[in-house]
């Protein structure tokens, strides 16, 4: 059988992959190479002829075809993610609503924080400036994400 032959039958995800030239190609078939105990320098020629003349290695080969596939997976949701992240900024980038509502957020903080120092102890209800700290933080940290941020903010 010739390359992506049975290799192609049996891990797609790793043929398509690796013949991309995209530098995850290397990755690929160096996870492909280390479940199937071969040096790192493999090749996908050399790991189709390991497969063909082990079969016991089917198992190994699928898992990595399997992990491909959920990373493959994973990298379309961040790429859908940071898209969507990027058509909010530019459809509020023109818009004085969430820049006054950010700067207001960040002055009542600041306020807060201020009031409850200047505060004396006796007077404070721990748990409830522990909540609305957090709240604000909160809001604080999500703005700053949404405005700032390249990355997930779960």
């Amino acid at each position: 059988m010739s390359l992506k032959g049975i290799l192609g039958a049996l891990a797609p995800t790793l043929v398509n992959v690796a013949t991309s030239g995209n530098p995850v190609a290397n990755i690929a078939i160096k996870m492909a190479a280390k479940k199937l105990n071969m040096p790192e320098t493999s090749t996908l020629e050399q790991i189709e002829e390991l497969v063909e003349r082990e079969p016991d290695k089917i198992p190994a080969l699928t898992q990595t075809e399997n992990e491909l596939k959920a990373m493959e997976i994973n990298l379309e949701s961040f790429k859908v993610e940071v898209d969507d992240r990027k058509h909010a900024r530019d459809t509020f980038k023109n818009d004085w609503t969430p820049k006054v509502f950010g700067i207001l957020a960040l002055i009542l903080y600041g306020v807060y924080v201020m009031t409850v120092t200047i505060m004396p102890h006796d007077a404070n209800d721990e748990t409830i400036i522990s909540l609305v700290l957090g709240q604000l933080s909160g809001v604080l940290g999500t703005m700053a994400a949404f405005w700032f941020s390249g990355s997930s903010t779960k």
